[in-house]
């Protein structure tokens, strides 16, 4: 049995914030703690299933599929309480299916990186997010839209400033293209309520004043820290107070 270790910041933070969110926007349950424990472990299990995928023709590698394995099966009993609570959340999880065959494609062709790739994974956790709120709201609520808008729009914005400073740092169109991205997103949230505009800016200062400057990934990794805890914040404020 081999394990892999999750290095990316992102990753974890594409994991915790849109169940925070989520928590925040439905309102909390006792069963909401084996659904966010649960979903952490399927993580688990799908990151080591993309890694068998991806090092599928190299001998003696059945050992990630194993730790996939126990990691499911764990999240899947997990899953059973929350279930019992609404079994409607089973939609949220079926909606992931045909992504996560995306995503194994992408591994499978060993261009994990590319953004339709990181479009698709984010989607996915977007959705975790809704789900969690569900869970407790037993109906499809504005408080869920934000979530899982909130969670997606933010994630894209990041992966492509991750593209700008990192993979991508000589290329214009990606940097142009974080530009617009940024501002289109921080007017449409201005005129979606303000505290929204608030919880965005940050992202479009973000965009501009990292780029052509020099940030290593700890550097920018670090900074994400900080701007994922001035998002959800602002969110939180607007799921709990203005609607």
């Amino acid at each position: 049995m081999k394990f892999k270790k999750q290095n990316q910041h992102g990753a974890w933070a594409m994991v915790f914030m849109p169940l925070i969110l989520g928590v925040s926007a439905g309102g909390f349950h006792p069963s909401q703690i084996l659904y966010g424990i649960g979903w952490l472990l399927m993580f688990f299990a799908a990151d080591h299933v993309l890694m068998f995928i991806k090092r599928l023709k190299r001998k003696k590698e059945c050992g990630y599929l194993k730790a996939a394995g126990l990691f499911g099966g764990i999240a899947v009993t997990l899953f059973l309480y929350p279930l019992f609570v609404e079994y409607r959340i089973i939609y949220f999880f079926l909606a992931m299916l045909p992504l996560g065959a995306i995503t194994s494609y992408f591994s499978m062709i060993r261009d994990e990186r590319n953004i339709i790739n990181d479009i698709v994974a984010i989607s996915i956790f977007s959705i975790a997010g809704g789900g969690i709120a569900f869970l407790n709201a037993h109906e499809w609520t504005l408080g869920i839209t934000v979530v899982i808008l909130v969670t997606l729009l933010y994630f894209v914005g990041s992966a492509l400033v991750v593209k700008t400073i990192v993979r991508e740092r000589k290329n214009i169109n990606y940097r142009n293209a974080s530009y617009i991205y940024h501002a289109l997103l921080f007017l449409g949230m201005l005129l979606w309520h303000y505290t929204l505009g608030i919880a965005f800016v940050f992202g479009l200062i973000r965009a501009i004043g990292v780029y052509d400057k020099g940030w290593t990934p700890k550097k920018l990794g670090i900074m994400e820290i900080f701007h994922i805890v001035w998002i959800s914040a602002w969110v939180i404020v607007y799921l709990n107070v203005i609607i």
